[in-house]
């Protein structure tokens, strides 16, 4: 606190979270602003980026998206990748300001070749729909393998897909990887595709018990099909319909 008074923006930061993280004793948001403005005056891209998360939010201020946006461009100018990931949504949903996809995507990009989880599957999914940008498959599989190691789940269930049915990148091995990274996780779609793979010899050898023990472990009690008819080649109708996670 020494610190912070004496003008640290660093320190300063910290008490804002003090008052922004605290227990309910604790918990301030007039004075969390108080401390995040003293930081963010001290040039403190962090604290930059609360205050447009107050704004945005309307924690104890009113909400006003042209200054969150102005926040969070600030902050993101700094580098922040957080702060470059909501100026893209920014962009994207016109919070703040006009809404303008082509600079949406800038933004995003910006902040996932920082790193920012987020904006990984934004970009890849920007490079395969071509709306904005140029279509590029390369470029879309580049990101979306990144987006899947960092565990996201739409990501993982389309890397799958991608090496199992893309000329260029097939590996079906991998598919079945990742699968079955799914299907540990308990996710109802990727347990059913697991089942699949094991019937049918993607990626593994055909294994018609292991197909039927994934099989029983999606379809616990009703079953849209019997296993019978599984195991001799029929598949459910709507299997993207089933749950991703």
């Amino acid at each position: 606190m020494i610190n912070a008074e004496k003008g640290d923006p660093s320190s300063q930061y910290f008490v804002g979270d003090y008052y922004r993280y605290g227990n309910d004793n604790i918990r301030d948001y007039n004075k969390a602003i108080e401390w995040y403005s003293k930081s963010s005056e001290g040039g403190n891209i962090g604290a930059m980026y609360k205050l447009g998360h107050f704004y945005c939010n309307g924690y104890d201020v009113k909400i006003d998206y042209k200054k969150a946006f102005e926040f969070y461009l600030k902050s993101a100018e700094g580098g922040y990748k957080d702060a470059l990931y909501m100026v893209g949504e920014c962009y994207c949903y016109g919070i703040g300001i006009l809404k303008d996809e082509s600079k949406a995507f800038e933004w995003y990009l910006k902040a996932a070749e920082k790193g920012q989880i987020n904006s990984l599957y934004l970009v890849a999914n920007y490079y395969n729909d071509g709306k904005y940008i140029p279509k590029n498959e390369e470029k879309e599989f580049y990101w979306i393998k990144k987006a899947a190691l960092y565990d996201i789940v739409e990501a993982q269930y389309k890397i799958a897909g991608y090496y199992l049915n893309n000329p260029i990148n097939k590996n079906e091995n991998k598919a079945l990887k990742w699968y079955l990274k799914l299907a540990n996780e308990n996710r109802p779609r990727a347990i059913y595709l697991v089942a699949k793979c094991y019937r049918d010899g993607i990626g593994t050898d055909k294994n018609s018990k292991e197909a039927a023990t994934w099989f029983k472990k999606r379809f616990l009690k009703s079953k849209p099909i019997t296993l019978e008819k599984f195991l001799s080649g029929s598949d459910i109708f709507g299997v993207s319909k089933l749950s991703m996670y």
